[in-house]
């Protein structure tokens, strides 16, 4: 049957339905691609990126606080971004769920306070560091796995390698040490900085380490021999060093008040304009390279643009108290920050909206209602 003939069956008989037996004609139709709103790119094509605006987590939507209060030292997401995980002075983690940020569940996990934790590359284990040199690994369920006896002074900061099988930690005893996280084996020594070493970062890409501390340097190390390169670019402690997402770039930043960016493969440095307080945390977006957020001593939060001498964007009344610790969501919507004001306080972007209904639950077990008008804050959850 031709088309000419099909189609006086079908105005003759409007009951007749194609039942695909007969050839057609082929013709393109086109479609609307939905997935581009959902999928961030099928390539690492960071230049279609949307504006820089509409990654800032501008919205205060949820404080949280412990029964018991104490001082926020360090906050780490889980790798599903499920919970985020406080560490505080009391020796406590504090679990709050990552979609509704209330309280979930505590532990006492040290004896002394918290100071530093990190998750394996695999998400398979977290370690954590306390104020007597104490190294604890916890499995994802929040039990204690192995506790090493790492340092004989506090434990600053703790970092992986890409892979999960090395890690490497500093502390105010002055040294950085690297650690193999299979046998609980202590590898290397790195030994130069002339007085506390305040943050330690593995490379995300490279064999290669980068520390800073009270001494004012900013130390690059070789995790399987020595130190390779020194930078002097501050002019008091350093606080946080932190690198970008491909590696490129490090970020670090301290008591003088200043915000500064080194390419590693020119070493050439940019700053940023001083915020006139100290700078004592730093968190890298985890889809843009060209976005960092900052906390100060006052409780400020200030967003930078990679090369913008000025802020984008500032919190003033961020905290009321110095801000210890920052963390993006792994997706990159939310940030957390905690701090001496013995507060965790959660930051989305303004204008999401999060509704009733649980990520975990599914459409069936909601209503109609659970989506409507009413509901507050996040989408995509």
């Amino acid at each position: 049957m031709d088309d000419k003939n099909e189609r006086e069956l079908q105005q003759a008989n409007p009951l007749f339905v194609y039942d695909g037996r007969r050839m057609r004609n082929l013709s393109d139709r086109k479609y609307t691609d939905y997935s581009s709103s959902v999928i961030f790119s099928k390539t690492n094509r960071t230049e279609n990126l949307p504006s820089i605006y509409s990654f800032i987590p501008s919205s205060l939507t949820h404080v949280s606080v412990n029964k018991l209060k104490c001082a926020v030292n360090t906050i780490k997401w889980t790798p599903d971004g499920r919970r985020l995980i406080s560490g505080t002075a009391t020796g406590e983690f504090t679990l709050w769920n990552g979609y509704g940020f209330n309280f979930e569940t505590i532990l006492q996990a040290h004896e002394s306070a918290v100071r530093a934790m990190c998750w394996s590359p695999t998400g398979n284990f977290l370690v954590s560091g306390d104020n007597n040199g104490l190294i604890k690994y916890w499995h994802p369920s929040m039990s204690n796995i192995q506790i090493i006896n790492g340092h004989n002074e506090s434990v600053r900061d703790i970092s992986f390698a890409p892979f999960d099988t090395k890690f490497c930690t500093c502390s105010d005893d002055g040294l950085v040490k690297i650690w193999d996280s299979k046998d609980a084996r202590e590898e290397n020594v790195l030994k130069g900085h002339g007085w506390d070493v305040r943050n330690a970062k593995w490379n995300p890409i490279k064999a290669l380490i980068a520390s800073g501390g009270k001494d004012c340097a900013v130390k690059l190390w070789d995790p399987r021999a020595s130190e390779i390169f020194t930078l002097h670019l501050h002019k008091n402690t350093i606080f946080t060093v932190k690198w970008s997402n491909d590696g490129l770039y490090l970020y670090t930043n301290g008591r003088d008040q200043v915000l500064k960016v080194t390419d590693l493969r020119t070493l050439k440095t940019f700053t940023f304009k001083p915020q006139g307080k100290d700078i004592t945390s730093s968190a890298v977006h985890p889809f843009r390279d060209d976005m960092i957020i900052t906390g100060n001593s006052i409780g400020e939060i200030n967003v930078y643009q990679l090369f913008v001498s000025n802020p984008i964007y500032t919190i003033t009344k961020g905290h009321d108290n110095v801000i210890w610790s920052a963390e993006f969501h792994p997706l990159g919507h939310a940030f957390a920050t905690g701090s001496l004001d013995q507060s965790v306080r959660f930051w989305t972007k303004s204008g999401q909206r999060m509704s009733q209904k649980s990520p975990n639950q599914t459409d069936f077990e909601s209503n109609e209602s659970d989506l409507g008008e009413s509901s507050e804050i996040i989408p995509g959850l």
